[in-house]
């Protein structure tokens, strides 16, 4: 009952196992909102030579717990490959339901991506659940739980878990909408994937949200609730 051990024990492995005149560790998390700040997840970072964080959110998250380390901190963005996604998407082609706001998340399906709220969020829709199709791609600790509420809310004709899927960008190009759902994120890949593809996002409000999709143009924001998430979904529709 410790600390986790961050990123599976990368940064510990690295700190005591490699021999290296610098060592440089990814920051890729919202560090206070993700249950990482802790004495012991401090001191690690402390030994590092400089810290990269993948954006402005998760760099100030971090800061503001270790304000001493303010100047080993660096913001290096996510790298995407577009031309290869879009190629990805074209070798992948999904066929969806005009009729239907088609609606996609990709995303682990951990406690942190929240997507059990998502599903729930579909429930309450009411009758609009019927114009709504929800398309969930990921696999993980809570894969049971969301199926549980697919069923106890009969929710099988609208929401369609798909698992693990090794080329997802067909579904992302498809859909009407890339719905981030979770509790907390720092700079999560699928923004700019889904950008590139030319499809909105809807996201809770996290540490880089509103820089990383309201000030690009990319889509929209709530708050991070399902009340929120629900009075959104309903403006689409």
């Amino acid at each position: 009952a410790g600390d986790k051990l961050f990123y599976g024990g990368c940064n510990d492995f690295i700190l005591k196992h490699v021999r290296a005149k610098k060592k440089i560790t990814l920051l890729h998390c919202d560090y206070i909102h993700s249950g990482a700040c802790t004495p012991d997840n401090n001191r690690m970072y402390a030994r590092f030579d400089a810290i990269a964080a993948c954006g402005p959110g998760s760099a100030d998250s971090f800061v503001h717990e270790n304000p001493s380390l303010q100047e080993k901190v660096q913001i290096v963005t996510n790298c995407h490959r577009f031309d290869q996604i879009r190629e990805l998407a074209n070798l992948a082609p999904v066929s969806m339901d005009k009729d239907k706001l088609n609606v996609v998340t990709v995303a682990r399906l951990s406690k942190e991506k929240s997507v059990e709220r998502a599903v729930r969020v579909i429930s309450r829709l009411g009758e609009d659940r019927k114009k709504v199709h929800y398309y969930i791609i990921g696999s993980g600790i809570q894969r049971n739980l969301i199926q549980q509420i697919i069923t106890e809310k009969g929710l099988a004709d609208c929401v369609t878990l798909c698992g693990t899927q090794s080329n997802p960008y067909g579904y992302i190009r498809a859909a009407d909408l890339l719905l981030i759902s979770s509790y907390s994120e720092a700079s999560p890949l699928v923004i700019g994937e889904a950008a590139c593809l030319g499809t909105p996002i809807l996201s809770t409000e996290t540490s880089s949200a509103r820089k990383m999709i309201e000030m690009q143009g990319y889509g929209w924001v709530c708050d991070n609730s399902e009340d929120a998430m629900l009075e959104s979904l309903r403006m689409l529709l």
